[in-house]
């Protein structure tokens, strides 16, 4: 191979992004749908509350919001980039006085 066939070396790298910015668009379209269904989730169970529903039916209803409202949460979390773990080894080492 001769440096004539040689491919130039690009005048700069690509700038390296996490993949949560590549794919921030669609976490905020996960975050919005998932926000929609534990809104409608909470409507529900106070829907079956009002009408009185069985204790089932409410218990089935209140655990469907609740996980509804914990993914939303997570998917909000990981929209805004936030890293969870490393923001517990903070708090913790601040609590425990080891930081």
């Amino acid at each position: 191979m001769s440096i004539e066939n040689a491919a130039p070396a690009p005048a700069s790298a690509p700038e390296k992004t996490s993949v949560l910015k590549k794919g921030r668009g669609f976490l905020i379209v996960l975050s919005i749908a998932v926000g929609v269904a534990a809104v409608a989730a909470w409507i529900a169970l106070g829907a079956g509350l009002y009408m009185d529903v069985s204790r089932q039916t409410r218990i089935i209803l209140a655990v469907v919001a609740a996980v509804a409202t914990e993914a939303l949460f997570w998917s909000i979390a990981a929209t805004l980039g936030l890293s969870v773990f490393e923001a517990r080894k903070r708090i913790w080492r601040k609590i425990t006085g080891r930081g």
